[in-house]
C-alpha cells in the first residue's frame, strides 16, 4: 500500500456508488467504514497519534471481512465484482459516512492522505434517508427526525439529518480551503450527470488512471435496463433518482431551501 484515499459524505449522498467507481480501478483496495466495523470499532479517536493512524491503515488494508469488503452486498448483486484487480493494489480507499468529527485530525496527522467529500442536494439526501426502510426506523417521526436525525445517533461518530448535513458540509468547505490539493469537495449531481469527466478528475486527484473497467462500470451503473430499486444498489437510472422533487413533503423541502439559500451552501441546491 502506497496511498490512502478517504471518501466521505452524509448518508444517502452517493458514497457507495462513488466508492465502487474507485473500486473498479485495478490499483484500488476498497474498505467500508472500518471504524464502524466489528474488527476496528471505534479503534481511533481525536487523541490518536500519527503512528496509530499509520498502523490502522496498514491493518485495514490487510484485513478481510464480510463487512469491510461488502460481500453481503455483492452476493445480492447490489455492487459489482471486478475481475481485473492487482494482487497488491497501490491504493487503500476507505468509504465512510460516519466519524466526520475526525476529519481535521486525519488530514493533519496523515500528510500524504487524499480526502474526497461528496455532497448531495440536502433535499434529495434527506428524502432518500427517510424513505429508506434499512436506515430510517419505522416508528420514528419524520416531521422531527428529518432535521435532527436523533433516532439514529446511538453511538460515537453518527451523523444524520439536515442539521448534520449543514454542519458537515460547512466543515468540508473549510477543509478544502485549509488542505488545498489534499481535500476535494464533489457534487453528487456532477457525478450523476457528468460521471466520466468527474471520475477522471477524482482519479487524477488521487493518483489513479481511469481504465476501461471503470468506464464500463459507469455505463452499466447508469443503464436504465440495469436499474435496481433497492436502496443499497449502485445500479440507478439517473432519471429515477430525481423522484424526491415530487415525493418529498413540500414543507420539508421549502424549510431546507430557506435555510441554505443566501449562504455558501446554496451551491449544493440542484434547482
Amino acid at each position: 500500500m502506497e496511498h490512502v484515499v478517504w471518501i466521505s459524505g452524509m448518508p444517502r449522498s452517493g458514497t457507495t456508488w462513488l466508492s465502487q467507481i474507485f473500486a473498479s480501478s485495478p490499483d484500488v483496495r476498497l474498505k467500508f467504514c472500518p471504524l464502524f466495523s466489528y474488527e476496528f470499532k471505534n479503534a481511533l479517536t481525536e487523541q490518536s497519534t500519527a503512528q496509530e493512524w499509520r498502523e490502522f491503515f496498514s491493518a485495514v488494508y490487510m484485513k478481510k471481512s464480510e463487512y469491510l469488503d461488502q460481500h453481503y452486498l455483492r452476493r445480492d448483486g447490489l455492487v459489482p465484482e471486478f475481475k481485473d484487480k492487482n494482487q497488491c493494489p497501490s491504493h487503500l480507499v476507505i468509504k465512510s459516512t460516519r466519524f466526520h468529527h475526525l476529519t481535521d485530525k486525519i488530514l493533519a496527522l496523515n500528510p500524504d492522505l487524499r480526502f474526497i467529500h461528496i455532497v448531495r442536494d440536502p433535499r434529495a439526501s434527506i428524502y432518500s434517508w427517510i424513505s429508506n426502510p434499512y436506515e430510517f426506523p419505522s416508528d420514528a417521526d419524520v416531521n422531527v427526525e428529518w432535521e435532527t436525525g436523533r433516532c439514529r445517533k446511538q453511538g460515537v461518530g453518527e451523523f444524520w439529518g439536515f442539521e448534520d448535513w449543514y454542519s458537515t458540509t460547512k466543515q468540508a468547505l473549510v477543509m478544502q480551503a485549509k488542505f488545498k490539493g489534499r481535500f476535494l469537495v464533489v457534487k453528487y449531481e456532477d457525478l450523476t450527470f457528468s460521471p466520466l469527466t468527474t471520475a477522471e478528475r477524482l482519479f487524477s486527484f488521487s493518483g489513479l488512471e481511469v481504465t476501461e473497467q471503470t468506464r464500463d462500470f459507469i455505463r452499466r451503473s447508469q443503464s436504465g435496463s440495469a436499474h435496481n430499486s433497492n436502496k443499497r444498489s449502485v445500479y440507478k437510472d439517473p432519471q429515477q433518482i430525481e423522484s424526491w422533487r415530487t415525493a418529498l413533503d413540500s414543507n420539508i423541502a421549502n424549510t431546507i431551501a430557506a435555510q441554505v439559500e443566501n449562504s455558501e451552501l446554496s451551491q449544493f441546491l440542484d434547482d
